[in-house]
């Protein structure tokens, strides 16, 4: 009895930052378990990105009933070139079509694996202009997670390299074994570590971005208003400079989830246009720390029910409880939603929420991904939040683009979870789904740019491009490639305002001014007022001198800033010459000032001028009374 048997390889994908390969193999279903196979597979990648793979594929069969005489491979979503493959017998037949974006690789075998434990060793080999590419600085190469099936008895997979793509910005998983051979470097990985995670190898220094963002803003009201833009903020993941804010804004201000909100006033029935540009440095993992722990308060806001944040849905808390911690969470969205790339061609895409998403999960895009990990992981305890942003791709298949902000342009949501080492860390749910299971928990990439963080809000901030009047037209971001990130500008400006004369024992208020001329934040820093008689009027008994310090954790480009301090000198009847010092950031400014005693006042030109002024006041008033006095006597009379 002759039964035709298909076999597949596991399913397997080779991405870059531009492209991707992915392969998928069906097993019918007379074969499950009827066959072992062994694959160990080769990518050789050239200078040019262009790669040749070859898979070394030995079929084994456990039975006496069945056997195979044909192969077939799938490949969705690319084009290969020169397949051939052969045997100990020599060349095989092949067949490659590419229909409906599908390549379908045919193998036909010249003899049959007839007989328990017979083996068939044969290899395929193709090659593709599609495995690697280079976006910017960074190379890439990457291969998701290997398909569980009871036929792959081994399988192990290599991949070398030319040295220049330069050094690894990061592997994962860790290869089993690395080295460099004349002008390549190569890196092996097992069966074990493809089921767990995929293969993603990133090779350079830094991918450095330039970007123009444009703003339209109106006020349609009767008064003046403010308006508010949100700038790409400084995080974990990225390192912002602001060439230029035009025109420049009122004050830069951080809010709660440390997004840069540019302020502006608007007259009545005002429409101004405000372009940004500048460029933004950006890293696979959290390259720093910027945030300061999260206290209970914090936990409870960035743990609560919100709009799109269902908490409190059936679906959601089972999960919670089933899931507890983020690496399960993403896990779970992943391989249960599944991106419809249909939604993306209606004219108005919905954001659904997590509960909707939960309830529908064949119809889900980048916003349901994003909103059902931060639901599920809100209900589990976690913290969690929303990034909407810029994110670069070639293939829109495999890593697409979900938010279109009519009329051009298109940007990416993605969820973060607060962790107590890291701060907030960055996943992307939706491409490590769409992707075919690469690793997007344990390293995100280069090419996401943060516009906004959302937690205290589930729907504001509003990104750039978001910024649009009726009847705006075109694009309002423009990203491209930069070479390096500009030297970064440390420019903090002081001001100083306060009585030069103080009198001893009597409060004065000093006013103390800050902005950011630079061009890049600056994190950390205190502004200090050091004087050495005067004290703050709650420090009176500290002994000199005394430093009056106002911790400031972040002021992005075009911040201002002002405080105000409340000195005396606390030596009532004492007098002293003393020199106010003003310091933040490597810069300071000194005002000189004096203080003197109470009863220094009438020896004073201007204390005698106002007292003799004040004297003929009261004088011309006692006059003016009894004048007055007399008029109204003669009238009663």
């Amino acid at each position: 009895m002759r039964f035709l048997v298909r076999f597949c390889l596991a399913a397997f994908v080779l991405l870059s930052l531009i492209t991707v390969h992915y392969a998928l193999f069906t097993p019918v279903t007379h074969a499950a378990g009827e066959f072992g196979t062994t694959y160990k597979v080769e990518y050789d990648v050239d200078e040019t990105g262009k790669t040749q793979v070859t898979q070394q594929i030995v079929l084994k069969n456990k039975t006496s009933n069945y056997y195979a005489d044909k192969f077939e491979l799938k490949i969705g979503s690319t084009k290969v070139e020169n397949v051939k493959a052969q045997d100990a017998t020599g060349p095989l037949e092949t067949e490659a079509k590419f229909e409906n974006n599908l390549t379908t690789i045919s193998v036909k075998f010249n003899q049959k694996v007839i007989g328990i434990e017979k083996t068939l060793p044969w290899t395929l080999t193709y090659t593709s202009g599609e495995l690697a590419s280079k976006s910017g600085q960074i190379w890439e190469v990457s291969i998701p997670r290997l398909a569980r099936s009871a036929d792959i008895t081994d399988y192990s997979a290599a991949v070398s390299t030319p040295i220049s793509f330069g050094q690894i910005a990061f592997a994962v998983p860790s290869p089993l074994t690395s080295e460099k051979v004349g002008i390549r470097q190569s890196f092996t990985f097992g069966k074990d570590q493809l089921v767990e995670s995929g293969i993603a190898i990133s090779f350079g220094e830094k991918q450095v971005f330039s970007f123009t963002l444009n703003y339209h803003l109106e006020n349609n009201n009767l008064t003046s208003q403010m308006r508010e833009i949100a700038l790409p903020p400084d995080n974990n993941y990225q390192k912002i400079v602001i060439q230029k804010l035009d025109p420049a804004p009122r004050d830069v201000i951080v809010d709660k989830d440390n997004n840069f909100l540019a302020l502006y006033k608007l007259s009545s029935h005002q429409k101004i246009d405000v372009t940004a540009t500048g460029f933004v440095e950006v890293f696979s993992r959290p390259f720093r720390n910027i945030y300061s722990p999260l206290g209970q308060s914090d936990r409870e806001l960035y743990t609560t029910k919100q709009k799109y944040w269902e908490t409190d849905s059936a679906f959601i808390k089972k999960k919670a409880q089933e899931l507890k911690n983020p690496q399960a969470i993403y896990n779970f969205v992943t391989t249960y939603l599944s991106y419809n790339e249909d939604r993306l061609k209606q004219t108005r895409v919905e954001r659904k929420g997590a509960a909707a998403a939960a309830a529908s999960p064949n119809d889900a895009i980048c916003t349901e991904f994003t909103d059902l990990f931060i639901a599920i992981a809100r209900a589990a305890g976690i913290p969690a939040r929303e990034v909407e942003g810029y994110a670069y791709t070639q293939n829109e298949r495999l890593r697409p683009l979900s938010l279109a902000l009519f009329p051009g342009d298109v940007l990416h949501a993605w969820p973060e979870y607060w962790d107590d080492k890291l701060g907030w860390v960055q996943v992307d749910p939706t491409w490590g789904s769409t992707s075919g299971g690469l690793d997007y928990f344990k390293k995100l990439d280069f090419n996401h740019i943060t516009f906004v963080q959302r937690g205290v809000s589930s729907q504001t901030p509003y990104p750039a491009g978001s910024y649009k009047r009726s009847g705006d037209l075109g694009k309002d971001i423009a990203i491209e490639f930069a070479q390096d990130l500009p030297t970064p500008s440390v420019i903090p400006e002081l001001s100083l305002s306060a009585p030069q004369k103080i009198i001893s024992g009597i409060p004065v208020s000093v006013i103390a001014r800050l902005e950011n001329a630079g061009n890049t934040s600056i994190f950390g820093k205190s502004l200090t007022l050091t004087s050495y008689t005067l004290r703050r009027i709650t420090d009176i008994a500290k002994p000199q001198p005394t430093d009056n310090s106002v911790e400031i954790a972040l002021l992005p480009p075009y911040a201002k800033r002002s405080f105000q301090f409340r000195l005396t000198n606390p030596a009532i009847f004492g007098s002293s010459n003393d020199t106010l010092t003003l310091s933040y950031a490597g810069t300071q400014i000194a005002l000189p000032v004096s203080a003197f005693p109470i009863y220094n006042l009438i020896f004073l030109k201007s204390f005698l001028v106002s007292m003799l002024i004040t004297v003929l006041i009261i004088a011309a008033g006692l006059i003016l009374y009894k004048k007055t006095a007399r008029s109204r006597k003669k009238y009663h009379l």
